[in-house]
């Protein structure tokens, strides 16, 4: 099962994903994210994309590794939250010079 950390950074940038335009809100945040807790308010009930070992099972199992499947979200999961500190760096240093 893939280890996510719960902590929101793709659920915010979902909307800026083709499959996630859908569920976001304008400000690209999924509107199914509770933004107090960083889960997802219909887990149970997510779209495959949003569920990492379904969407492998599904799509991916006869093309690539779940290890390295695994690996490959583990860095984009990195990439997105790294993002986001910069983007909330940017945003506070604009809002409090």
């Amino acid at each position: 099962m893939f280890n996510c950390e719960h902590c929101g950074a793709c659920c915010r940038t979902v909307g800026k994903t083709e499959l996630g335009k859908h569920l976001a809100l304008s400000n690209g945040i999924c509107k199914y994210l509770n933004q107090k807790t960083n889960l997802c308010t219909i887990y149970k009930d997510r779209p495959i994309f949003c569920n990492v070992d379904e969407y492998y099972k599904k799509y991916l199992s006869k093309i690539i590794s779940l290890d390295m499947f695994y690996k490959l979200n583990k860095q984009q999961c990195k990439q997105i939250q790294n993002l986001n500190k910069d983007l909330e760096r940017i945003f506070y240093d604009c809002k409090f010079k």
